[in-house]
Parts: C-alpha cells; sequence; structure tokens
C-alpha cells in the first residue's frame, strides 16, 4: 500500500518516521521544506501539492494544525479528494471540530473515497518512540486494512465507532486532560501554600485514586453499574470540598474549579442526592441536562 502524509509538525514528523522505518513506500508533504528534505533523506517521496500526492497513493494521513487547515488542504482544488482515486482511504488525524469532520466524511463519500478520523492520544514524546494510540472513528469493513498501517505508526488502535467517532471520542479524552491541567496545579499551588512537601504530595495524588482511578475503578461498579449506596457519600464530599476551599481562602489561594466543583455538589444535594455516592454526580449532570441516566 503506497502511503501519502501531509502536515509534518511535532507530531507528524514522528509518525511519517515510523512509516519509513516500517518500510512502506510514503510520499510527503508539508508547507516547511525541512522536515520533508530529512523525510526525503530517509527513503520519502515529496509531492508538489495535496492533489499530487493523492494521486500518487491508495491511502493519505493529514496531521494539520486544525478546521481551518484541515479543510482548506482537503476540500480546496488542488486538495486531496481531487486526487484521490475512488475507493482510496483519506484518514484524518487531526484534532478538528465534529463540524469539520462530518463535512470531510460527507465531501469523502460524494468522491467514492473511505474516510476514517483516527486522533492521536498520548504524547508527543510516546510518538517518537512508535508508542502512539489512535481513536479511531471507521467502517467496520475498513478495520483490518486501517489497523495494519496505524500500526505501523503505534502501539493501539481504539476502534470508537462510525467515522467522525474518532473525532468526537478525542475531544471528550482532551476535555478531561485539558481540565486536569487546571485541577492539577489548584491541588499542588493549594498543597506548597498549606506547607506541603512537593514531592510527598506528588506521591499521594499519584498513588491513590486521585489521578482518576475514580473513574476506572469507581465509576463502573457505582453510577455507570446503576449502585448509588455510598461508599463516599454526596454529603460528605461536598463537606470535604468545603473544608479545601476553606483553606485555600484562609492561605490567600485563588481555587475556582474547587469552588465551581463545591457549587455543583451543592445542587445535586439541593436535588435530592444526599444518601448517594458521589459518582451519582453523573446522574445529576445527565438530569440537569435532559439525558437519561448513563449507564453501562
Amino acid at each position: 500500500m503506497k502511503v501519502g502524509f501531509i502536515g509534518l509538525g511535532r507530531m507528524g514528523f514522528a509518525l511519517a518516521t515510523h512509516l519509513l522505518r516500517n518500510g512502506v513506500d510514503l510520499t510527503v508533504l508539508d508547507i516547511q521544506p525541512a522536515p520533508m528534505e530529512k523525510l526525503v533523506a530517509q527513503g520519502a517521496l515529496r509531492a508538489s501539492d495535496a492533489r499530487a500526492l493523492a494521486a500518487a497513493v491508495d491511502i493519505v494521513f493529514t496531521m494539520l494544525p486544525g478546521p481551518k487547515q484541515a479543510r482548506a488542504v482537503i476540500l480546496g482544488e488542488a486538495g486531496v479528494l481531487a486526487g484521490l482515486r475512488k475507493g482510496a482511504f483519506l484518514v484524518e488525524l487531526s484534532t478538528i471540530d465534529t463540524d469539520t469532520v462530518d463535512d470531510l466524511r460527507r465531501a469523502a463519500n460524494e468522491k467514492g473515497v473511505r474516510f476514517a478520523d483516527a486522533p492521536v492520544g498520548r504524547l508527543a514524546a510516546h510518538a517518537d518512540r512508535g508508542e502512539s494510540l489512535f481513536m479511531l472513528g471507521a467502517e467496520q469493513a475498513d478495520l483490518a486494512e486501517l489497523e495494519q498501517v496505524l500500526l505501523k505508526m503505534g502501539t493501539t488502535v481504539l476502534h470508537c465507532g462510525a467515522p467522525g467517532a474518532g473525532t468526537r471520542m478525542k475531544l471528550i479524552n482532551n476535555l478531561m486532560v485539558l481540565c486536569y491541567c487546571q485541577l492539577n496545579s489548584e491541588a499542588l499551588v493549594l498543597a506548597n501554600a498549606l506547607g506541603l512537601e512537593t514531592r510527598k504530595t506528588f506521591d499521594v495524588l499519584t498513588g491513590t485514586t486521585a489521578s482518576n482511578g475514580q473513574l476506572k475503578e469507581k465509576w463502573p461498579v457505582k453510577v455507570l453499574g446503576n449502585d448509588l449506596t455510598p461508599g463516599f457519600d454526596i454529603a460528605l464530599g461536598f463537606k470535604d470540598l468545603t473544608l479545601a476551599c476553606q483553606a485555600a481562602q484562609s492561605a490567600g489561594i485563588s481555587l475556582p474549579m474547587g469552588n465551581l466543583a463545591r457549587s455543583m455538589f451543592q445542587l445535586a444535594r439541593h436535588a435530592g442526592k444526599d444518601g448517594q455516592d458521589t459518582s451519582c454526580m453523573t446522574d445529576y449532570w445527565a438530569e440537569s441536562n435532559g439525558i437519561d441516566p448513563i449507564r453501562l
């Protein structure tokens, strides 16, 4: 299978490098000449534009900065879809919005091109080592062919559903990842202000369910398993959040996410959730948004 790769930034360059190391016939394109030259020196071919690249390969991977660039490179007059033959693959690796991925899927289908989205999980350092994870949205019939190529760039392919599901899953994943950036920061700054030694704080927080073992270990057997008997009563959770917020106030530390979480727990208590496990917050938030209870 001949492969084209467009977008050789920090992550894209690493992925493309592993394709070459695994013996793939690779054609590359980027607006910056330097990464192309490095890959050409390793055996890749250089394309003049996206259309020419697409016309010469069986599958095109795009790894671009965002929705605007994805639309231009794929849908433009000299874009990927103008060059891909019927039955070829277009795989969008970029992190983009749901409207854009749906538009790309529709445009590909109209041309008879098989479309998939496979945003990348894990860090750039993992990509350097060939250990990337892909959140794949693809038709069931295309899985075997796509996994064969994706596993030349990484170690894990998680099929998330039909085309478009990969992008949706990546956005949910990054919502949690990036919210944790703020929550981690609030916790560490408050610990410092309260006189705790950073290494000891780190060891405790990474050794308990504070490192989101809650979702992995507790949620499946509690709210997602329809068991709301309190392992940790929401009233006690509210009390502990109140104590943490009071400690921050006394120390002169701003705790925006902590205070917001406390307010949400208070609203859930007013909605009658006292006596239920803290994981009932998922039920409360579903009800608040007109969503049926979420269960495994």
